[in-house]
């Protein structure tokens, strides 16, 4: 971490990051080993600025073109499987530059003086000079704007436009008014997609799984959209149990996932995670994409979303969902999908996402 530190980052000094990791290893290691890694940090940060000017291998040698790309050798190798090399490259390239902060404000007509208009209506970026603590800028307190990256406010634009557009009757359609469609946000936490869609014109529920990450949730809904519904999941699953289920016109489900898609923003989960790892985490995704599905009323609508570009975790978790939905009789219709990746406008987090819509009769 430390060595990915002085070579691709620039948030902290280059003494500052030698000191803490040296104190670290000498905590945990003893005094030779923290002695060892000084004499190889400070060469490492002697040699920083050559090492960031490193050429592409010209070799086809994976392990060290994912040593260029900073990533793992099985991630490298995956992405490239699933990806493609050129897209691969593109994508190790952009993990390792700073993402800018963007906002998402209630009203179209809020403006500050530290953000410029953002490419879908209501958002913002942030000056690339701005310093201080964003939740002391004004607003933040009153809940005029909420942080949040731009692929997310893509999605849920994108996901309310669709919607409403195949819904709305055509009498409400001419006059460009939408009807009040209600949704669950399944995975909630910390709240910002439950707020995005509010501010979008859904009546709102909202739950959250794990229960460590419910309080921030609740936070978020009270301060920026206290419409929304809060449920506790052990609310919503005794209901269930109790044949009193409740359904939505469009159930959200951002499953818990590796992050792969948010590099930059948490550079440790290139090492963190362990290829071994997906195979839990896909099951757990299709469990809680079942668990969504229920709750999709009759010609209703699904959305799931994962902050992952790997197709383990996206395209595979659908076509296994699909298949198993039409072995019980029942056909499901991906609106559309899609893959955000921060090399491509408008350079946002790594998302992959899919809009599916219940038959009529199921």
């Amino acid at each position: 971490l430390a060595v990915y530190q002085l070579i691709a980052q620039d948030r902290a000094p280059q003494a500052q990051v030698v000191s803490e990791t040296v104190e670290e290893i000498k905590n945990r290691e003893g005094e030779a080993p923290a002695r060892f890694a000084n004499a190889c940090l400070r060469k490492v940060a002697e040699q920083a600025q050559e090492w960031r000017g490193w050429d592409f291998p010209k070799a086809s040698d994976p392990v060290e073109q994912a040593a260029w790309g900073s990533l793992p050798p099985w991630m490298w190798n995956k992405l490239v499987h699933q990806r493609g090399l050129a897209w691969t490259q593109d994508f190790a390239q952009a993990t390792l530059d700073r993402p800018r902060l963007w906002v998402r404000s209630r009203n179209s007509d809020w403006k500050s003086d530290w953000v410029d208009p953002g490419p879908v209506p209501c958002s913002w970026q942030s000056h690339p000079a701005r310093g201080g603590s964003v939740i002391r800028q004004p607003g933040f307190v009153e809940g005029q704007w909420i942080v949040q990256d731009i692929s997310s406010q893509v999605l849920i634009a994108e996901v309310s436009d669709t919607i409403h557009q195949t819904l709305a009757p055509p009498a409400l359609a001419s006059q460009g008014e939408r009807p009040r469609l209600t949704a669950l946000d399944l995975c909630a936490a910390p709240g910002g997609k439950s707020v995005g869609l509010a501010w979008s014109g859904f009546q709102v529920s909202a739950t959250e799984i794990k229960p460590e990450r419910a309080a921030l949730l609740q936070d978020t809904i009270a301060r920026a959209a206290p419409e929304i519904e809060y449920l506790a999941w052990d609310q919503l699953a005794a209901a269930s149990a109790a044949g009193s289920k409740r359904s939505w016109d469009l159930v959200w489900v951002d499953a818990p996932c590796s992050g792969s898609g948010i590099l930059r923003r948490h550079p440790d989960v290139r090492w963190l995670r362990k290829e071994q790892e997906l195979v839990a985490l896909t099951q757990q995704q299709k469990q809680v994409l079942r668990q969504g599905w229920e709750r999709v009323q009759p010609g209703g609508f699904l959305v799931y979303s994962v902050c992952s570009i790997f197709a383990d975790e996206g395209e595979r978790v659908i076509a296994h969902f699909k298949k198993e939905l039409q072995s019980s009789g029942v056909e499901v219709a991906v609106i559309r999908d899609w893959l955000l990746c921060p090399q491509q406008a408008p350079f946002g987090d790594g998302f992959w996402a899919a809009l599916l819509r219940k038959p009529e009769s199921s």
